[in-house]
């Protein structure tokens, strides 16, 4: 028995044909490509209101974001240090809330790579 190739298996079977107009291929082209899909994903998602996650992971973005979160652990193994010295200051709660904020700040781009839907912390 000869085995099926990957298009034999697949789940969507039905095609669909729409006219374009060139300028609007090339949108629909270019939308795709911003958002890393093929122009078949980039349509169904519009069409069927289905949230499309990126395909891809912009390698500079996410060697940006790594070091940020490598000054904030820095910045946190100092507080703790500080905090185990015994010695009291103002300085430890700045540096707690600028950590915080600096987490705060990098969530927002690693959310959006990811294609997931930010929550506010009030929810």
């Amino acid at each position: 028995m000869a085995r099926r190739s990957g298009t034999e298996n697949r789940q969507r079977t039905r095609f669909i044909s729409v006219r374009v107009t060139p300028e609007e291929l090339t949108i629909i082209k270019q939308n795709a490509h911003e958002h890393g899909q093929s122009v078949g994903d980039l349509l169904r998602a519009q069409v069927l209101h289905i949230r499309l996650r990126p395909s891809r992971i912009d390698r500079l973005e996410v060697s940006r974001l790594l070091g940020q979160l490598g000054k904030i652990g820095s910045n946190i193994n100092q507080i703790a240090h500080h905090l185990n010295s015994g010695l009291p200051g103002e300085r430890v709660t700045d540096s707690i809330e600028y950590a915080l904020r600096d987490l705060a700040e990098l969530r927002m781009p690693i959310l959006q790579a990811l294609g997931v839907e930010p929550h506010r912390v009030d929810e």
